[in-house]
């Protein structure tokens, strides 16, 4: 990562670089493939450039993706992660740890009055609100407290990579789909049998895309966001146990 440093901070890096490099990798590995096969370097390289200029522009728009499912996200769960870790009905953290938590806060935030039990959050009209606030509390504090609080950092890393991966992901499918369909029209002969029998060198860059489309429809989807984000939100309310 070295390299990238005089252009990127730590988190730009993992978080808006890094899910293009992912994205790119089956891209790069078809250029390098090309150049062996063909024993000509050129038309590899000019096939990754080719595609990496491509994303690079489009590589902007992986956050703003990103922050648009985020936004769908929270819709479809019922609030903020954060806010749904703070409430009595959810069971992510048991409730006895959680009320000490809320008193904790209580105590750092005067006048916040957290409730203290699924009994006096029903009757809370501003329970969300209030659950907001502290998690701001706490996000400010383990910002301004890093070194201390390093495992929050790596876990709100780790939510914003998977969000924006997975905002880039109708790109990326969009793409090896196109790929894959120019490799199935340049093979002369299709024959499903030598796929499985002697794929190289003929069917491995058709291969190497369709493996790509289903890694990516697998593995980058709104389960794994959901989940880096829980993460995340329950890492922060363990900062609670440091305060």
């Amino acid at each position: 990562m070295e390299p990238f440093n005089k252009y990127f901070d730590d988190f730009t890096f993992n978080t808006r670089v890094m899910p293009i490099l992912v994205i790119l990798l089956p891209i790069i590995a078809l250029g390098i493939l090309k150049g062996i096969i063909g024993h000509s370097w050129i038309n590899g390289t000019l096939y990754i450039l080719m595609i990496t200029v491509f994303l690079s522009f489009t590589s902007r728009t992986a956050r703003e993706s990103g922050k648009k499912y985020e936004s769908k996200m929270f819709i479809e769960l019922g609030g903020m992660p954060t806010t749904i870790v703070s409430r009595y009905s959810d069971d992510s953290v048991d409730n006895l740890t959680k009320t000490r938590y809320h008193k904790k806060l209580n105590e750092k935030m005067l006048e916040l009055n957290l409730p203290l039990s699924i009994e006096e959050e029903k009757v809370d009209a501003n329970a969300d609100d209030k659950y907001k606030d502290a998690n701001n509390f706490l996000r400010n504090y383990a910002n301004s407290s890093r070194d201390k609080e390093y495992r929050v950092y790596q876990e709100l890393k780790e939510y914003n990579f998977w969000r924006n991966l997975y905002g880039t992901r109708i790109m990326a499918f969009i793409i090896y789909l196109i790929i894959a369909i120019r490799e199935f029209i340049l093979i002369e002969e299709f024959n499903i049998k030598n796929v499985m029998i002697k794929p190289y060198p003929e069917y491995i860059a058709l291969i190497i895309m369709l493996l790509s489309i289903f890694l990516l429809v697998i593995y980058v989807n709104k389960k794994t966001v959901q989940n880096k984000a829980f993460d995340y939100a329950k890492a922060l309310a363990e900062v609670c146990e440091r305060l």
